[in-house]
């Protein structure tokens, strides 16, 4: 199925929101990365993209359409075209950039330039000068109220008053009268988050749980968070600091209307710190409970921090963490990040292990399942501490783990303190959590790159309900396969030869002056620069097709047996 069966009208042909024919359209686009990732294999679509449109289809003058790849087959530049739009917007993570690129490309050679294309979300606010290439306007961090400047600015036929008008929308990348981009320093700061989700405006959105089994749905309780791990880039996502709570109800209404109009019942929390507002959340369990008291219950996986359920200060009494339940939390995924003691000082995670055991011995007590994510390759991390992740897991009873590679990305600690650790020249397609692109301390890139997969393969070959996602990091593995001979190249011919890495005893050690000495030279840094970016092009860019996309219906990490 194309998206193009659909001609940009809501499934029953009426037009996509109930405003007027004649009214001009929007059309989202959001297109899922080609390069598989733990996320491919679940059917969501982004809770930015959906906010955002909710937001446009409420309060403006606009006719707007959402569409989603996952629910309607491949989107064509040639289709969105044809459905006639005033201007197109688009979202997505970094690793989703070069398959933006292809089709934007295409859309601009049908168009001639004369339909804009906005794009906004993590690549276009992190990486801006990448979505340049792409993109005529992006509106950076949060666009819930930005997006109406800016459109209004669009609709200014005289080019100096628009011009002026771009001016002053907060976080907007543009290009001037001269064609030079301009991006306004002001952060915009949306206090209250005022959207309820419209999934009339997704074509193929009705009824998708009965089509897909693997179908989820983002919900959002809040935004930011109340520390400042290293690592984490959600300042530079949201440009301020702070932490903000939904009104309860616009939170259950999300719930309630994607379990009626879709037949979805499974969500997950996509909040940067769910619960960080105790009384807050337990509100908006209390109104879960009963707004599905009598009907099929809400599964919820939602985000937290171990201290927040082991039982210190900080931590939710027994009392609330038993209303989570009752809600319909059925599994929390902690964000563990190492095993390392070193490496959680490192990265400021303010955690230790005991906690970690604490908080799994709660979650137990109260029927909620746990799943751990792991951001390895900081200094404390060495092969045995990678590997070490699997036996820890089962001691947690974890029933999946999720091994990522540390990412040093703009805005972070951990780019002001560790840019020079970035490898020149890594594809955007490998940047998707599981694609090694840093240099580790203790080992090589490639090392860390084959041991987080050896760890989730080991992991969950030990029981039959865990094959699904045995098979799910299979796949993925063969596709970085690239990635892997890339680094093992850059290894041979650059790090080892140049003595970046060491080996001692059976182990290798970075020499981090050798490598500040690279950057303390122009000519050393230009040629390091140009011989990665060579031996990526070669190995990645000048590897064999990859696979063409493929819908896969296992969903990884289900309790019980996955899909």
């Amino acid at each position: 199925m194309t998206m193009g069966c659909y001609g940009g009208h809501g499934e029953e042909g009426l037009p996509a929101n109930g405003k007027e024919r004649g009214a001009k359209r929007i059309i989202m686009v959001e297109i899922t990365p080609t390069m598989p990732n733990l996320g491919r294999f679940i059917i969501t679509p982004t809770y930015g993209m959906l906010a955002v449109a909710s937001v446009l289809a409420e309060r403006s003058k606009y006719n707007v359409t959402l569409l989603y790849d996952r629910y309607i087959g491949k989107i064509l530049p040639e289709d969105v075209v044809a459905m006639e739009p005033f201007v197109v917007m688009a979202n997505g993570l970094t690793s989703a950039a070069p398959d933006l690129e292809a089709f934007f490309s295409r859309f601009h050679e049908l168009t001639g330039g004369k339909i804009p294309v906005v794009a906004g979300g993590e690549h276009a606010t992190m990486y801006p000068e990448e979505a340049r290439k792409y993109a005529d306007y992006l509106l950076l961090y949060e666009g819930d109220e930005t997006v109406f400047p800016l459109l209004e600015a669009l609709e200014e036929p005289d080019l100096s008053k628009r011009d002026s008008m771009f001016s002053r929308v907060p976080g907007l990348c543009y290009r001037d009268l001269t064609g030079a981009w301009r991006c306004n320093p002001d952060v915009p700061r949306v206090d209250r988050i005022n959207y309820r989700y419209n999934f009339e405006i997704m074509p193929g959105a009705k009824d998708a749980g009965k089509r897909f089994r693997a179908a989820r749905i983002p919900l959002q309780t809040s935004r930011g968070c109340k520390y400042s791990c290293s690592f984490c880039s959600w300042i530079s996502l949201y440009g301020k600091p702070g932490y903000r709570v939904r009104p309860p109800e616009d939170v259950v209404h999300d719930a309630v209307h994607a379990s009626e109009h879709m037949g979805i019942n499974d969500f997950f929390m996509c909040d940067n710190l769910f619960a960080g507002d105790e009384d807050h959340v337990e509100e908006v369990m209390h109104q879960m409970a009963v707004a599905f008291e009598g009907k099929k219950k809400p599964s919820i996986t939602c985000l937290m921090r171990a201290d927040q359920l082991s039982g210190g200060p900080n931590s939710l009494s027994e009392k609330r963490v038993a209303q989570l339940a009752r809600g319909g939390v059925s599994i929390v995924s902690f964000g563990l990040e190492s095993i390392s003691e070193r490496s959680l000082i490192q990265m400021r995670k303010q955690m230790t292990l005991e906690k970690y055991i604490a908080a799994s011995e709660m979650l137990r007590r109260h029927g909620i399942a746990m799943l751990g994510t792991f951001a390895s390759g900081f200094d404390g991390d060495t092969v045995d501490d990678v590997r070490g992740i699997a036996d820890f897991a089962e001691k947690m009873s974890l029933f999946t783990v999720q091994v990522y590679a540390r990412c040093i990305t703009p805005g972070t600690t951990d780019m002001i303190m560790s840019e020079h650790r970035i490898i020149p020249g890594h594809p955007n397609k490998y940047k998707n959590g599981h694609g090694v692109w840093i240099m580790p301390a203790l080992m090589l890139p490639s090392q860390l790159q084959e041991t987080m997969f050896e760890v989730a393969l080991k992991f969950h070959s030990r029981i039959r309900s865990r094959k699904p996602a045995h098979l799910i990091f299979s796949r993925i593995l063969t596709q970085l396969q690239p990635n892997i001979r890339a680094l093992k190249r850059i290894e041979n011919e650059i790090l080892l030869p140049m003595r970046i890495y060491n080996p001692v005893k059976q182990e290798y050690r970075m020499d981090e002056d050798r490598l500040l000495q690279i950057y303390d030279n122009k000519d050393h840094l230009h040629r390091y620069r140009t011989m990665c970016k060579r031996i990526f092009t070669e190995e990645v860019d000048g590897a064999s097709a990859m696979q063409q996309d493929q819908t896969y219906s296992i969903a990884a990490g289900s309790p019980g047996g996955g899909a």
